[in-house]
């Protein structure tokens, strides 16, 4: 083994063992010799025989145990590094997997709403497609809400924007995927969906932004509604048609008063 340059501190343990394996060596060095010095018949030479096996192991074995110690504290130390690099490259490759899992969550997330993006948005709906899948596209609008920006600043704006998404997710399932496509824009593609499944999701998500309690920085009630338009979507609908129906629903809808939702049946076009 290559020596590594470390060096085993002499302990108490150390010394003690070096002792009992030298004793233990000496003893029966001494009991082999005389074992062998009788069975020839060399009792005449015993003594000298005896000196030269107890001179031996003296000589040797305190040097080859500390050597075997050392050996062995080395391959511990080694053995030690190798875990401990082990661990910072588990620990590091979770780090990376976290920070590649953030960097996607950024790149395909609104950062205000937490809600997906446009282009996550549009790849979940050319994927569905893709996929033979059938469901509603909701498009959701916050109603007046350049008002809410003008007469009561920005950071009003930006809280009931964050209100809306927040009622956008907690009003459909799992399977479906709520998004921030714009401004005050938002949309939900409802996979596997019927049109009662769509109408009934429009019509909880409308009532839950209704309920949104906020106040403005001067503590007046700050109402919050929104518009919802729906339109169906299967494997041959093109996405530009199915957003143009669903945006149809929803112009008709802020045209009849807002704060309501209006689910078409079926696509103006199909390919």
């Amino acid at each position: 083994m290559q020596n590594t340059g470390f060096v085993p501190p002499v302990t108490r343990a150390m010394i003690r063992r070096i002792v009992i394996l030298t004793i233990v060596t000496v003893v029966l060095s001494l009991l082999f010799t005389s074992f062998i010095m009788w069975i020839t018949g060399q009792v005449g030479g015993l003594p000298l025989a005896l000196s030269i096996a107890a001179f031996c192991p003296l000589a040797v074995t305190p040097f080859a145990t500390f050597l075997f110690f050392r050996q062995t504290m080395e391959l511990e130390a080694a053995h030690k590094a190798l875990e401990d690099a082990h661990q910072g490259l588990f620990e590091l490759h979770s780090k990376l997997k976290d920070a590649h899992r953030d960097l996607e969550h950024r790149a395909s997330h609104d950062s205000m709403t937490g809600l997906a993006n446009r282009d996550k948005f549009l790849a979940r709906l050319s994927e569905l497609k893709r996929k033979s899948d059938s469901g509603y596209l909701l498009v959701i609008d916050a109603d007046r809400f350049k008002q809410i920006n003008d007469h009561h600043g920005h950071d009003a704006g930006d809280r009931a924007l964050l209100a809306v998404g927040q009622a956008i997710s907690s009003s459909i399932r799992a399977s479906d995927l709520g998004a921030r496509i714009g401004g005050e824009e938002f949309a939900v593609v409802l996979q596997g969906a019927s049109r009662s499944d769509a109408v009934m999701t429009a019509e909880r998500l409308r009532a839950s932004v209704e309920r949104i309690s906020l106040t403005t920085a001067d503590g007046k009630p700050l109402k919050i509604t929104v518009s919802i338009g729906g339109a169906p979507f299967g494997p041959h609908s093109r996405s530009k048609e199915v957003l143009r129906a669903a945006d149809s629903q929803l112009y008709a809808a802020k045209h009849n008063g807002r704060n309501q939702a209006l689910i078409a049946e079926q696509t103006d076009r199909a390919a």
